[in-house]
């Protein structure tokens, strides 16, 4: 594709409406949409929910695709009808090489169903995904001068305000979606007769706006609010700073309400690391700006060993507990004669027994030896029986019928097992999906402790076991929650009390992609995200600061590292990538308008070639000095001809590197 520069075409500002619409209006969509979840046919998702209401994701979902169609029929027609020329460059190889990677894992994925439909509190399908990588695209390639991205920002900017304003008003205990008109926009005519039976489960002043999850507001305002702080020194109209610092506070309002502790510590990370590169410009602040990260370490080991604050944050990245340390029950076995139970390195093995006297059945417990363990029946009424030997304190069993067939209760721990005695197939385990399954021990790694980061060590400890299985391919776009072992019963009974929680996201956008479109889809979409990084770092160590789109683009390059960094914690949702795959766009495109208008790697290759010519005179100056003594006047005369055009040939050529050094 020809590499084009911002003068060799007029884009019409009416191909910006999809871009738009995508990062400023997909976010504020919510409607009610009832689907089939296909999930039934799982043994850990129960028969009665198949068919559920989404509120918050599906038409979003729609949105999106719908625009992502939109955009990549305007490149089509563009380029074959008008015969347009795309603009390009070299880091977009990576993108489409990630493109592949993420289509190939749709098309060999076990879970295709889930991978084109989408699913269950996250709706981002493998169309979502391409939508993306288009958004970013044609951002990019149609966003050709300043006044464009001013355009941009501000009427996708409104629509971000008005997401802005619904989590303020919820902070303030005035939900919007609580209201008779609020429940009336976002559900069907069919639900309004209903209306009373909606409800939000969030605790009181929790701001969560359209976004649903009070976490996915790291994301939101994690790129909002650095993004406000540089328009705000961009602009040069009074009234425009005073309604973007009225915008900035109602932000980190929202930020505030949401109670999410990584979108605080997304911005000081992203933050602090524009900042350096700020400060990298000249030698003098440089030195500055080490200073203020030596001095920066040394506060924080201060507050992280002398301070409730740092011991609360302490705590709250390292967790406090692994399995073993908290929980009495390790591990379960369902066999053909018994159940076996492990509960704290002491197996508790359980069957019943029939009586030859009279044939009823008792609950026999033993220990793995075979032992007959004494046992006290501390309730009647309902026939429970409490173990006697201390290894096993507070262990009771209770007899019970299901479904015509025996079972036995074993309570332990404040945890309650049900193990089902099906004749002349053993025992099976009545999960919470009300299902008899064989019990299967989860595979896992004890790498982070279960609590580490509000329950995330948990999630990872189960999800690192499955990388090896997905170094070329994964499982494909939206199938996270299907790779992952939902079946992890120890923890759904002792943490989620045996209520119907699923593991839906890896809590970790990077971990998630790799499950999902493999290691090598991974380091591509890393590989894309550092070139961009990289590019801008080395644009505003060099750009005029005096610009106003400068700080724009600063802004935008801000955002996105702030993204990335909240998305070590977070995951990539269609409440929330569209805004982030539109600024990346956006910001690339201003990362080559800055560089091209103020020339920036060509005072560099001017720099390098005075350099090397000097270098080259001294060496030959002798030499040169002879040449000239001979050449005479009439020779003279013509080699400085000779020179001037070939200095013009040289100016020419610093031109083209310029433009090609734009792109890359």
């Amino acid at each position: 594709m020809k590499k084009l520069t911002n003068s060799n075409r007029k884009i019409p500002n009416a191909l910006l409406l999809p871009i738009i619409l995508m990062i400023g209006f997909v976010p504020l969509i919510v409607h009610t949409f009832t689907y089939n979840t296909g999930l039934s046919q799982f043994d850990w998702y129960p028969d009665s929910a198949g068919t559920t209401v989404d509120v918050f994701f599906a038409w979003k979902m729609v949105a999106a695709i719908v625009l992502g169609v939109v955009m990549l029929g305007i490149i089509l027609f563009r380029f074959y009808s008008k015969k347009e020329e795309l603009q390009f460059e070299n880091a977009f190889y990576l993108l489409f090489f990630y493109a592949l990677f993420v289509a190939m894992s749709a098309l060999f994925s076990p879970y295709k169903y889930w991978v084109i439909r989408g699913t269950y509190e996250l709706f981002e399908s493998v169309w979502v995904v391409f939508a993306y990588i288009i958004v970013c695209y044609y951002t990019y390639n149609y966003v050709q001068e300043e006044k464009q991205v001013k355009l941009v920002l501000g009427w996708a900017g409104a629509g971000m305000l008005l997401v802005t304003i619904i989590g303020v008003f919820q902070y303030f205990a005035l939900d919007f979606f609580k209201t008779s008109l609020g429940k009336h926009l976002i559900t069907a005519p069919s639900f309004w007769d209903n209306l009373d039976a909606i409800s939000f489960t969030m605790a009181p002043n929790t701001s969560y706006t359209t976004l649903y999850n009070p976490n996915y507001l790291s994301f939101f305002f994690g790129m909002m609010i650095p993004l406000v702080a540089c328009l705000i020194v961009a602009s040069r109209k009074l009234i425009q700073r005073i309604l973007l610092i009225v915008v900035e506070l109602l932000a980190l309002i929202c930020l505030k309400g949401s109670g999410s502790d990584s979108g605080w510590l997304a911005i000081i990370i992203g933050v602090a690391i524009v900042v350096f590169i700020l400060l990298s410009r000249t030698k003098k602040t440089l030195f500055a700006g080490i200073g203020l990260a030596v001095a920066g370490a040394v506060a924080i080991v201060v507050v992280g060993t002398a301070t409730p604050l740092g011991t609360r944050l302490a705590t709250t990245f390292a967790g406090t507990y692994h399995m073993n340390e908290r929980f009495a029950l390790w591990d379960v076995e369902t066999n053909d004669d018994n159940v076996i139970l492990d509960i704290q390195g002491n197996k508790l093995v359980l069957s019943y027994t029939t009586s030859d006297v009279d044939g009823t059945a008792s609950i026999l417990c033993t220990d793995e030896n075979g032992t007959a363990l004494a046992k006290t029946l501390v309730d009647e009424t309902n026939q429970i029986e409490q173990l006697d030997d201390p290894i096993y304190t507070g262990c009771q069993v209770q007899p019970l019928v299901m479904d015509d067939m025996l079972c036995i209760r074993a309570m332990i721990g404040g945890g309650t097992w049900d193990f089902v005695y099906v004749p002349n197939d053993g025992y099976y385990y009545a999960n919470s999906a009300g299902k008899l399954v064989k019990y299967e021990s989860v595979n896992t790694v004890g790498l982070f402790r279960e609590d580490a980061l509000s329950g995330r060590g948990h999630i990872w400890n189960n999800t690192i076991p499955l990388l090896g299985k997905h170094i070329l391919l994964g499982v494909g776009a939206n199938a996270y929650m299907l790779a992952y072992p939902q079946d992890d019963y120890l923890y759904r009974t002792y943490v989620f009390y045996g209520s119907n929680n699923y593991d839906v996201k890896a809590h970790c956008w990077y971990l998630q992609q790799w499950v999902e479109n493999g290691l090598i889809g991974l380091l591509l979409l890393l590989g894309f995200l550092g070139w961009y990084a990289v590019r801008s770092a080395r644009i505003y160590r060099r750009a005029n600061l005096k610009e106003s789109l400068t700080w724009v683009g600063l802004g935008l390059f801000s955002a996105i590292v702030v993204y990335m960094v909240a998305a070590i914690a977070n995951d990539s949702n269609v409440c929330t990538a569209p805004v982030f795959w539109g600024l990346l766009g956006l910001g690339m495109a201003v990362n080559r308008i800055v560089a091209e208008k103020q020339e920036l790697f060509v005072a560099a290759d001017e720099d390098t070639d005075i350099n090397s010519k000097a270098e080259m005179q001294s060496a030959t100056g002798v030499a040169a000095s002879q040449t000239s003594t001979a050449a005479g006047t009439t020779n003279g005369a013509s080699t400085s001809s000779a020179n001037g055009k070939k200095k013009s040939g040289k100016k020419k050529s610093k031109r083209e590197r310029m433009k090609e050094n734009a792109k890359k």
